[in-house]
């Protein structure tokens, strides 16, 4: 009998998620998070996992090109609505693709964890997170549209 062989997908492979408790309005919080993590975070149109209007959440996004980064900050709670429902305990989503090293990492996080109102910061492991290939899926999708000429 024939060995079954199972492809592994590295579907995830490139992308980190963090999950941040701050209990600020959005703008608030990107404000610090530019602050203290180094980055410059614009705000877009709002993101979904669904298509039904009401439940939208804030999305900003920054692109590093020098160091090959693009770093996403998504609120997770917007009233009792929830993005990511697994996630419940975090305001807010910080999704991070490309060239993360773990040097990088280990200066980041405490630098998040010491900007003002901001209580937590933990990695995330997508491989666990239910919905987590449509948060992926959905997120490539939204950037996409964002970055058009013509929206």
């Amino acid at each position: 009998m024939a060995k079954k062989r199972f492809f592994k997908s590295g579907f995830f492979e490139g992308y980190s998620l963090f999950g941040i408790v701050c209990g600020l309005p959005d703008f608030r919080t990107t404000h610090f998070i530019n602050q203290y993590g180094g980055f410059d975070f614009k705000k877009y149109q709002d993101f979904s996992l669904s298509q039904e209007k009401d439940t939208a959440f804030s999305w900003y996004y920054f692109s590093n090109g020098e160091m090959r980064r693009d770093y996403f900050l998504i609120q997770n709670k917007n009233g009792a609505d929830v993005l990511l429902p697994p996630l419940r305990n975090f305001d807010y989503l910080l999704l991070m693709y490309g060239n993360i090293t773990a040097k990088y990492l280990g200066e980041l996080l405490p630098a998040l964890r010491n900007a003002p109102h901001v209580t937590a910061v933990f990695e995330q492991d997508l491989n666990k997170v239910k919905n987590g290939e449509l948060l992926i899926e959905k997120n490539e999708f939204h950037t996409l549209k964002q970055r058009r000429p013509y929206n």
